[in-house]
């Protein structure tokens, strides 16, 4: 797989730092009417985060399923030859 679908894989975990980052600075704001946005952007943040870990946990097993692959053909290039 290429290289640039490595980005697909880490964008989410950003795209949580900066949404949560975001929260952080609303929760700390002196307007307590933007506190309600701020935990709203938390949630926001999560949901972020997990699709994160199910990309990466997708992309490592993909990683692993292609060198399994691999390995057999190598296997029975062996023994057959």
């Amino acid at each position: 797989m290429p290289r640039f679908f490595l980005g697909w894989v880490y964008g989410p975990w950003a795209a949580s730092a900066v949404v949560n980052l975001t929260a952080l600075r609303l929760m700390l704001a002196d307007d307590f009417n933007l506190h309600s946005h701020g935990w709203s952007l938390f949630g926001s943040g999560a949901i972020c985060f997990s699709i994160g870990c199910v990309s990466k946990v997708s992309w490592e097993l993909a990683k692993i399923n292609r060198n399994l692959a691999r390995d057999r053909q190598f296997v029975e290039h062996m023994v057959l030859h």
